[in-house]
């Protein structure tokens, strides 16, 4: 495996990068083979506390996107699935 390069990806923080060499990937290619999603899960499941940080800037490596648009898009959704929602 060639090690590194991580870091090149959009959102890949230090911290991210030696969590997804906790699960074997290594490089940017490896990354976009397994996905974001399944990064994600894969790194809860070795130990990283659930995190909408996280998962954001995996999101966000992978679509080229600024993880904060992500989390921002997420937020829009979420309010948007209580406007229906009447108030006591």
């Amino acid at each position: 495996m060639v090690h590194g390069g991580l870091q090149n990806l959009r959102n890949i923080t230090p911290d991210v990068e030696q969590w997804l060499f906790k699960i074997g990937v290594e490089n940017p290619a490896e990354f976009t083979k397994l996905g974001a999603k399944k990064a994600y899960l894969q790194i809860l499941e070795v130990g990283h506390e659930p995190s909408d940080e996280l998962r954001c800037r995996l999101l966000g490596a992978e679509q080229d996107l600024d993880w904060q648009i992500i989390a921002k898009r997420d937020a829009i959704r979420a309010s948007s699935r209580f406007a229906d929602v009447d108030e006591p």
